[in-house]
C-alpha cells in the first residue's frame, strides 16, 4: 500500500478509501489510485483487511482541520512531476498523520481570480497554505500581499515569493559539494558539472557554487578540476565542446539527456565517464545520484503549517524561516563501484 500510495502521489490513507471505492475521495483520484494499484499487482492480504475493519470501526479518527496545497504554476500537472509528486506525499502523509485534510488548488485556474481563491478558502475554514513554487522566473504572487493575510503559511522552494515567506527546501550548495565527495572517494579524479544556467540561476548559483566550493577543499586531487558547464537550452554543441576541453572522467548533472548524447558522441556510461544526477528519484533506477528527499521535504512543510496554525501565527512573518534538507547519496549502474581511473576510448586509441 506504501508502493502504491508513493507512485500515485497520495496518503496511505488515500489508497485505503479509494481501494475500498469509499465516496469520501474524489472519483477521479478513486480511479487513478486503482488503475496504478493494478499496474503494480495489489493484491488485499485478507487478514490484514479484516484486522484494519475492526480497528477502523473501534477507533474514532481525531480530525483537527484542513489547510490547502496550492499549486502556483502555469502547468495544472505540476504534481505529475516527479518531485512535487513526492511533496505532496510527504504533505499528505504528514497531515494524515496530525489529524488534518489537504484541500488541493490551481491558483491559475481559468476564470479563478486571486480574490475569488481567498473568498473560497476563508468559506471553506482554511486557515493554512503551503504553496508550490515552481522553477519559473517570475515571481510568486508578487504585488499581492494581501492574500496572504490571516492564513498560515510555508512553501516549497528557494525565495521565489514576494513577500519573502517560511520556506523548505533542499540544500542544494550541500548536494553538490557532497557529490563531488562521492566520486573522489570512488575514485573519479577530474569530476566536472553540467547544469541548465536557467535552473542555476533560479537557485542562486547553489549547484555550480557547491561545486567550486569542494573544487577548492579539494585542490590537491583536483589541481585543475573541469569548468563548470552552464547549458543553454539543449546545446549539443556547447556540450561537445566542453567534453573534449574540459576531458572530464565523470560529471555531476541533472540533465537526463546527457546519456544520449554521449552515446553520439562515442562514449559509454560507466566504461568511459561516469554520471551522477543531481536529482535522483526511482525513475531512474539506472542512475547513481543524490536523493533530495522530497517526500521528507513535503512532510516538513507540512508540519511548519500545522505547528503555526497551533500557534495561531498567521501573515507574512517578520522573521521568515529558511529549513535545508539534506540530499543521500544512491549507488547506481552509471558510476563504477570501485576506484579506478576513466579513460576514454579516443585516449585509450591513441588520439
Amino acid at each position: 500500500m506504501q508502493h502504491v500510495a508513493q507512485v500515485a502521489g497520495v496518503s496511505k490513507s488515500s489508497v485505503s478509501l479509494s481501494l475500498r471505492d469509499d465516496p469520501r475521495l474524489a472519483l477521479a483520484t478513486r480511479r487513478r489510485v486503482q488503475e496504478v494499484a493494478a499496474r503494480l499487482g495489489y493484491r488485499k492480504n485478507p487478514i490484514v483487511a479484516s484486522l484494519m475493519s475492526q480497528l477502523r470501526v473501534s477507533q474514532t479518527p481525531r480530525f483537527h482541520a484542513n489547510f490547502a496545497l496550492i499549486n502556483c504554476s502555469s502547468d495544472r500537472a505540476l504534481f505529475d512531476l516527479p518531485a512535487f509528486a513526492a511533496y505532496r506525499f510527504g504533505i499528505r502523509e504528514r497531515a494524515d498523520k496530525a489529524g488534518y485534510g489537504v484541500e488541493e488548488f490551481w491558483a491559475e485556474e481559468s476564470g479563478l481570480t486571486l480574490t475569488r481563491l481567498r473568498q473560497i478558502l476563508i468559506t471553506r475554514n482554511i486557515r493554512g497554505l503551503i504553496l508550490t513554487v515552481p522553477f519559473e522566473r517570475r515571481r510568486l504572487l508578487a504585488g499581492h500581499p494581501e492574500f496572504f493575510t490571516d492564513f498560515s503559511l510555508a512553501t516549497i522552494g528557494h525565495d521565489r515569493t514576494d513577500p519573502l515567506l517560511t520556506r523548505v527546501t533542499n540544500n542544494h550548495f550541500e548536494t553538490t559539494r557532497t557529490a563531488v565527495q562521492k566520486l573522489l572517494d570512488m575514485g573519479y579524479s577530474r569530476p566536472g558539472i553540467v547544469v541548465r544556467e536557467s535552473l542555476d540561476h533560479l537557485l542562486q548559483r547553489r549547484f555550480s557554487a557547491g561545486f567550486q566550493s569542494a573544487a577548492r577543499d579539494h585542490e590537491s586531487a583536483l589541481r585543475h578540476p573541469p569548468v563548470p558547464l552552464l547549458l543553454h537550452d539543449e546545446d549539443r554543441v556547447q556540450f561537445a565542446h566542453w567534453l573534449r576541453t574540459e576531458k572530464p572522467d565523470a560529471i555531476i548533472t541533472h540533465v537526463t539527456e546527457l546519456p544520449e548524447w554521449l552515446d553520439a558522441l562515442k562514449m559509454q556510461v560507466p566504461q568511459d565517464i561516469g554520471l551522477l544526477h543531481l536529482d535522483w528519484n526511482p525513475q531512474l533506477p539506472d542512475w547513481a545520484g543524490m536523493n533530495q528527499n522530497a517526500a521528507l521535504i513535503g512532510a516538513t512543510v507540512a508540519e511548519l503549517v500545522i505547528d503555526q496554525m497551533a500557534e495561531n501565527e498567521v501573515g507574512v512573518p517578520e522573521h521568515p524561516r529558511l529549513v535545508l534538507i539534506e540530499s543521500d547519496f544512491v549507488p547506481g549502474a552509471s558510476l563504477r563501484p570501485h576506484a579506478f581511473r576513466a579513460v576514454s576510448r579516443e585516449a585509450a586509441a591513441g588520439r
